[in-house]
């Protein structure tokens, strides 16, 4: 009795050793094969800091403004709304009309912060008069900018704000060096160290110093 009970156990242990070795390679497999679904993730962060660079130097060419720490308080500004933007767009992305009047009040937000910084009415005003530049919307969008105080219609709160070129490449390598490719042909190039070089599809280069905000143009 006691050997036909050792012969059912080795049995079952031989079964199941079978079956886990059949087993195996399959787990490995699931384990190491890359799966197709597998998506392209990119760092908002960076993204955000590029657009918000961008535009802070626009503003900084445009008005003049020369001093450091000035154009690093933009830069934090446009940095900010970027951010802002992207949240608005990420909650609101089945609501048109909430995410317009989020993006709205992002952009108040951001003409009240920047009026702060400047502390001068006519570098301000000169500002207002670029101000759908620096926002990026189309001519149509800033009359509806200057109209709502006034009038509201459901179609142009359903018209959401135009976001510039879409990102067609993104890299980011193990030394910390990021690559951005837009679909109008600009690229851009951050060092680890936050050195940005941009490269304009007329062949025009921007490189920013990261450290005290210098910038140097190469045609």
């Amino acid at each position: 009795m006691k050997n036909t009970f050792l012969l059912l156990s080795c049995a079952a242990a031989l079964t199941l050793g079978s079956s886990c070795n059949r087993d195996k390679p399959a787990a490995v497999d699931a384990a190491t094969t890359p799966s197709t679904d597998t998506a392209v993730v990119v760092d908002n962060d960076v993204l955000y800091r590029e657009e918000g660079n961008r535009t802070a130097d626009m503003v900084a060419t445009d008005l003049g403004i020369t001093d450091t720490a000035q154009v690093r308080q933009v830069r934090r500004v446009y940095y900010t709304r970027a951010q802002r933007l992207g949240e608005a767009k990420t909650r609101y992305m089945s609501d048109t009309t909430g995410q317009y009047v989020a993006m709205r009040e992002v952009d108040t937000n951001t003409d009240n912060e920047i009026k702060t910084v400047f502390n001068d009415e006519a570098r301000y005003n000169t500002y207002q008069s670029n101000r759908a530049r620096y926002y990026g919307y189309d001519d149509d969008e800033m009359e509806v900018t200057t109209t709502e105080t006034t009038t509201t219609t459901a179609g142009a709160a359903a018209r959401p704000a135009r976001r510039g070129p879409r990102v067609v490449s993104y890299e980011k390598d193990k030394n910390g060096e990021t690559k951005i490719e837009y679909s109008n042909g600009k690229t851009v190039k951050i060092d680890a160290d936050g050195d940005t070089k941009v490269k304009y599809p007329n062949g025009s280069k921007v490189k920013r110093d990261s450290d005290d905000g210098e910038v140097k143009v190469k045609n």
